[in-house]
């Protein structure tokens, strides 16, 4: 074999590589939409279930863990790194253009873009892993006996006025300091990770290893961007926003583990991270839970009485104390958001909420960001026969 040869063999061996990785991608996509299909039709377990169950918490007990050995974010270092990644692949082969005659330079621009084929392909393997097959599992089991049940607006109502009655009554059972803002000195991290676990024998998944939530140092963009938290799937991390106002925090740290456990539909993990805070003994974490789906709930009632104002204020008030509670940011804290911002926040905002719709779209959540609001639907279901 003469020297061409020997390159000819060498260059052409990462294309069966990249392949074989391409194939791999589409095959597992493929199995994981069909699953659903497969189990109701043969009767056979959802293997995505299986996977679930028996290979995330091997992932989570290895990357999360490891992940946790740092106070950052890696998640946002990748980011970061990508950015960069993707910005130089585009100057060089830009440059290339205009400097073909350069062998170096034409072989460097090979080299770089061989590496940029394999990280693509490798990070549609680990996105297929840690986040893709999730949605194709089995829905997350509420109420068996009422999950074909149509509700009423009278039960709405009975719904709408308990949750709103439980923030009434916590927001008077919170430290407050002089300026009537609350404040919380317990830990809030192994508070999440106890009221997760205790929700465990409920929900199975939800046992084994939970990490810290990592606070994100580009918070500012993800204020501009109304998120409070974040699941990275490619460092196996929860994060959060930095920003937000106090009550936020333990339904969002909840949340965001929940998904890391694989329940990765945004109305399920906030159905889990309501109860697991509502299951706390601590007042504050049980008051964040009530507070992270009034809103849901209430509009969903405004909504179902054809926003009649005068049939929505005859029912139980939203005291002014939760309305001041019941805030993403503090005014405040917006104004030095505003302030250091490079762009504005509906430019942020617009293109923030594109990218997750079309994120949940094309993981097959059709109705985009309204998945975030069918929590309604299974609170409904878990207070059947209990509230109506």
């Amino acid at each position: 074999m003469n020297v061409i040869e020997e390159k000819k063999k060498k260059r052409h061996i990462h294309r069966p590589l990249l392949f074989t990785g391409i194939i791999l991608v589409i095959v597992i996509n493929v199995a994981a939409w069909a699953a659903p299909w497969i189990s109701g039709k043969m009767g056979w377990e959802n293997w995505c279930d299986w996977y679930a169950e028996h290979v995330n918490p091997v992932i989570v007990a290895v990357f999360a863990r490891f992940g946790n050995l740092f106070s950052f974010s890696i998640g946002e270092l990748m980011i970061v790194t990508a950015i960069l990644l993707i910005l130089a692949f585009l100057i060089l082969n830009i440059l290339l253009i205009f400097i073909r005659k350069h062998k170096g330079y034409r072989r460097f621009c090979r080299i770089y873009d061989l590496v940029i084929a394999y990280i693509t392909v490798a990070i549609c393997l680990i996105m297929t892993g840690n986040c893709t097959i999730y949605y194709h599992c089995s829905s997350l089991p509420v109420n068996e006996e009422t999950e074909e049940r149509q509700y009423k607006v009278e039960e709405l109502q009975a719904l709408r006025n308990y949750i709103v009655k439980q923030c009434n009554e916590y927001s008077t059972k919170v430290e407050r300091d002089e300026n009537g803002y609350i404040t919380y000195d317990g830990d809030m991290q192994e508070q999440a990770r106890n009221a997760l676990q205790k929700l465990s024998g409920r929900y199975p998944r939800l046992s084994g290893y939970y990490p810290d939530v990592k606070h994100m140092m580009f918070s500012g963009l993800m204020s501009q961007s109304y998120m409070a938290g974040y699941y990275f799937p490619f460092s196996m991390e929860a994060n959060c926003n930095a920003n937000m106002y106090i009550t936020n925090y333990p339904a969002t740290y909840c949340h965001e583990l929940a998904h890391l456990h694989g329940y990765i539909y945004e109305d399920e993990a906030n159905f889990i991270s309501y109860l697991a805070c509502i299951g706390s003994e601590d007042p504050f974490f049980i008051y964040s839970g009530y507070l992270s789906v009034l809103s849901y709930v209430d509009n969903a009632y405004y909504e179902a009485i054809g926003e009649d104002a005068e049939q929505y204020l005859a029912n139980e008030r939203i005291s002014e104390q939760v309305l001041s509670d019941d805030i993403f940011l503090l005014p405040e804290t917006w104004k030095k958001v505003e302030d250091k911002a490079i762009l504005s926040t509906d430019t942020v905002n617009q293109a923030s909420n594109t990218f997750t719709e079309t994120s949940l779209n094309l993981n097959g959540v059709s109705d985009g960001f309204a998945a975030y609001d069918r929590v309604t639907g299974l609170l409904l279901r878990y207070y059947d026969e209990e509230l109506y």
